[in-house]
């Protein structure tokens, strides 16, 4: 027999009573609410990553709301370039990967970097060509190492010079 087409009926289909999460995902259970998230203690900590081609990292467009997985070599090799066009002195930001100083004004130039909030190395350019006349001066933070000397200024003297600072591995200055 089958029930009229105008009887309802509501019959309460619970969620499965097993439910797991696995790597990163969490589930979890509170006053009858189920909650799926994502568990980032779950995951380890890396200095290196040893195969960027390979190694993909989830991102996100705010603007579009779309999401895309892309390898970590793209990351790796978009690079923060800065000019400096203004006269200094300047603090370098953590994120600064590249200064290329070219000041209209010829005058000397003083970077600070603190190499303590710094992951990447820094390369400071000589942009204007006149180095050999307005220095540049790679200052680190107060009591840190640079060049395995404490406090030690490096300058950049000759037409068109650069260097590429690296961090020590204990944030401690860069050689």
């Amino acid at each position: 027999m089958t029930l009229p087409a105008n009887i309802r009926v509501n019959i309460g289909a619970p969620f499965p009573a097993t439910v797991k999460g696995g790597n990163v995902v969490a589930v979890a259970k509170s006053n009858g609410i189920w909650t799926v998230s994502l568990n980032f203690g779950a995951l380890g900590t890396s200095q290196a990553i040893p195969d960027p081609a390979n190694t993909y990292v989830l991102v996100w467009n705010a603007i579009t709301g779309v999401y895309a997985v892309i390898p970590m070599s793209a990351v790796f090799s978009n690079k923060v370039v800065k000019v400096l066009t203004l006269a200094g002195p300047y603090n370098a930001l953590p994120t600064d990967e590249v200064l290329i100083v070219n000041q209209a004004v010829g005058a000397a130039m003083t970077i600070t970097v603190d190499w303590s909030v710094r992951l990447k190395p820094l390369r400071v350019v000589d942009g204007k060509g006149d180095a050999n006349v307005n220095n540049i001066t790679i200052t680190p933070a107060a009591g840190q190492t640079q060049m395995a000397v404490v406090n030690y200024s490096y300058v950049i003297d000759g037409i068109g010079g650069s260097i590429t600072l690296t961090p020590l591995p204990d944030n401690t200055g860069a050689y």
